[in-house]
């Protein structure tokens, strides 16, 4: 009882010493990958980005797995404030699993955009997220990614009734067979 009532103690000290799913803070330099959600059951979706990245070419990659098969789908952006300015940052490509998300850009070219949906996730599979690009000296991005389970599979009412009948059949097959009575 003392050891139930310690873990419980130290689990409410762990949820209030959390920090707030809301959060999201990017360091310089360190790719960031944030979850939320039960990645056994439901909806699960992250957030992702980077800030402070140096000069030159990068590329970050994110891998994670999802107990659970289903389809994800995301969005990344970046933008500056002046056009090839020192936060100014040039994505190349963000592939998810291998598919290439679709860019686009604002009228002003001072903002690019990549979406990509209906990305497959198959359960205990590697999934990765990799964004590369071209800074300027101080960029950064941000996304989003969400990951929607696949319904599960439900019978019709046409097979439950099957299911039932056979059952029956079989039920009654076995007890009209113990009723036989043999005489020596």
């Amino acid at each position: 009882m003392r050891k139930l009532a310690l873990s419980g103690v130290a689990l409410c000290a762990s949820l209030m010493l959390a920090p707030s799913a809301g959060a999201t803070n990017f360091f310089p330099g360190d790719p960031q990958f944030q979850v939320v959600g039960d990645i056994t059951n439901g909806t699960v979706s992250a957030t992702i980005g980077n800030a402070g990245i140096a000069l030159g070419a990068f590329s970050d990659t994110f891998s994670f797995t999802i107990d659970q098969t289903g389809t994800g789908s995301g969005s990344l952006s970046t933008s500056t404030s002046i056009f090839q300015s020192p936060t100014d940052l040039d994505i190349t490509s963000v592939i998810i699993n291998g598919l290439l998300a679709t860019k686009m850009m604002t009228p002003d070219n001072l903002s690019e955009f990549f979406s990509i949906s209906s990305v497959p996730i198959i359960f205990g599979q590697l999934n990765t997220i990799t964004v590369a690009g071209q800074s300027r000296g101080n960029g950064s991005y941000g996304g989003n990614a969400t990951f929607i389970p696949a319904a599960a599979d439900v019978p019709e009412p046409a097979t439950w009734m099957m299911t039932i009948v056979g059952f029956g059949l079989i039920g009654g097959a076995m007890r009209s067979r113990s009723r036989t009575v043999r005489f020596a």
